[in-house]
C-alpha cells in the first residue's frame, strides 16, 4: 500500500505558498495518500506547522442524512465528509456552525464569528460561506477532486440566483450548540428535478476558467492532489460568468420515458 511521509506532506503544503495564521477552510478525502505518517493526529500536527497555530481553521462537518432523517445535533450528529473532518469536528475548543445539511467545524481566533453566522439556506445570506468570501479565505484542498474540493461555488450559485435551482425546505428537529431546539425551517438551494429532466452541475468548464485564469496553485504528490485558491477572486471570476452565462455550469438531462 502506498505511504504518505508527514514531511512530503508538509513539504507538498508549503509549495503551494499558503498564507500563514490566515482563514483557510479545508477539504480531504485522505484514503488517496494511502497510510500517512502518523495518522490524523500528524496531519493535524503538519497543517497547523504550515498554516500557523493563530489560522482559523475550518472543515466541511455535512450531513446528507439529514435529507432522510429529519433529525440533527449540532453537539452529536457525526459529520459525513471523510476521518478529518470529523476527527476535527470533535477536538477540544472546536465550534460548528448551524445548518443541518451544510456545517462546517471552526477553530482559531475566528472561530466564534462563524460560529455565529445565521443562515437559513445552506450557502446563502449570512452564511459562513458568505463570511468566506468577506475574510478572504483560503480554499484548501488534500486529495479531493475539483468536485468535493471547493463547496464555496454553491455560495456563487446562490449568489447569482441560477434559474437551475430553486429553494427547498426541510423541516425537521434541529439542536443547537446549547441543545435547543430550533423553530424554523431550514432549507437549500436545490438543482431542478422534474419527471421529465433534471439539471446537472458540469465543473470541469469552470476549473478550466480558474486554471487559465492563475487561480488555482495545485500539487501531485505521489499521485494524489492537492491545490489552494483565494476564494474572493475565484468566486468573483465564477460570479461574474454566471452573470453572463447562467447556464455556464448546467446540463439539462432529458429522462427516457417508459
Amino acid at each position: 500500500m502506498k505511504r504518505t511521509s508527514l514531511d512530503d506532506l508538509g513539504a507538498g503544503l508549503a509549495r503551494l505558498g499558503l498564507p500563514r495564521n490566515h482563514v483557510v477552510i479545508v477539504h480531504s478525502s485522505l484514503l488517496t495518500f494511502g497510510l500517512i505518517e502518523g495518522g490524523l493526529p500528524g496531519v493535524m500536527r503538519v497543517l497547523n506547522e504550515v498554516l500557523g497555530e493563530q489560522t482559523t481553521l475550518l472543515m466541511p462537518a455535512f450531513t446528507f442524512a439529514y435529507g432522510a432523517s429529519r433529525v440533527w445535533d449540532s453537539r452529536t450528529t457525526p459529520a459525513e465528509t471523510g476521518a478529518l473532518t470529523e476527527y476535527f469536528r470533535k477536538r477540544p475548543g472546536v465550534l460548528r456552525t448551524l445548518h443541518p445539511f451544510h456545517s462546517l467545524s471552526v477553530s482559531g481566533p475566528q472561530a466564534q464569528d462563524f460560529a455565529a453566522c445565521r443562515n437559513f439556506s445552506s450557502f446563502g445570506p449570512g452564511s459562513p460561506f458568505e463570511l468566506l468570501v468577506e475574510r478572504e479565505a483560503v480554499n484548501l484542498a488534500l486529495g479531493t477532486e475539483f468536485v468535493g474540493g471547493a463547496t464555496f461555488l454553491h455560495h456563487t450559485e446562490e449568489t447569482a440566483a441560477v434559474p437551475y435551482r430553486f429553494y427547498k425546505e426541510f423541516p425537521g428537529q434541529v439542536l443547537d450548540a446549547q441543545g435547543q431546539a430550533q423553530p424554523d425551517n431550514f432549507r437549500m438551494y436545490v438543482r431542478e428535478i422534474t419527471d421529465a429532466y433534471e439539471y446537472d452541475n458540469d465543473w470541469a468548464p469552470v476549473w478550466d476558467l480558474f486554471v487559465s485564469q492563475g487561480l488555482v496553485r495545485q500539487q501531485n504528490l505521489a499521485g494524489a492532489n492537492i491545490f489552494a485558491m483565494d476564494i474572493k477572486p475565484a468566486h468573483e471570476c465564477f460570479l461574474s460568468t454566471l452573470q453572463a452565462q447562467p447556464y455556464y455550469c448546467a446540463i439539462k438531462n432529458i429522462k427516457e420515458r417508459g
